[in-house]
């Protein structure tokens, strides 16, 4: 028997050991993002993103503020015009069922497909696992029977 992990389940891990994990990794995250700073400055400095940042605070210093107001309004219009968007939608779909369940197919009606005999199907679904070998005709067939541990 395999033994599940805790992370798999976090909610039966206490409330501080979760908070503790979630600083762990942001701090991780954080660090890992810094050493990629000098790449992201150049690929900013080859862009021309230099220039943007003089035209927008050392040309004019006294319009500096300003014009970093409007950058973050237009970014926090952006942030809430995408949050009410995926708030809607998670209203909208949530708790609905939007594809039908598949009808449940006979395993006289299956082994066909499968180009197996009945008695295969039959075997094949009762194991977890099979060694399925073909014949020359394309027809499966197992070998000394399905283990099922």
């Amino acid at each position: 028997m395999k033994a599940e992990f805790i992370i798999n389940r976090p909610h039966r891990q206490p409330p501080l050991q979760r908070t503790m994990f979630t600083l762990i990794t942001m701090v991780a995250w954080t660090l890992w993002i810094s050493l990629w700073l000098p790449v992201l400055t150049m690929i900013a400095w080859l862009l021309g993103l230099e220039d943007a940042f003089k035209q927008l605070g050392l040309m004019h210093p006294m319009h500096a503020a300003n014009d970093l107001s409007i950058v973050l309004s237009i970014a926090v219009v952006c942030a809430l015009s995408m949050g009410s968007w995926s708030q809607y939608n998670r209203f909208r779909f949530a708790g609905k069922q939007r594809r039908r369940g598949n009808r449940t197919v006979d395993i006289t009606e299956m082994a066909p497909a499968l180009a197996a005999s009945v008695e295969t199907a039959h075997r094949l679904r009762a194991g977890k696992r099979s060694v399925i070998h073909f014949a020359q005709d394309g027809w499966m067939f197992l070998d000394g029977g399905v283990t099922s541990d």
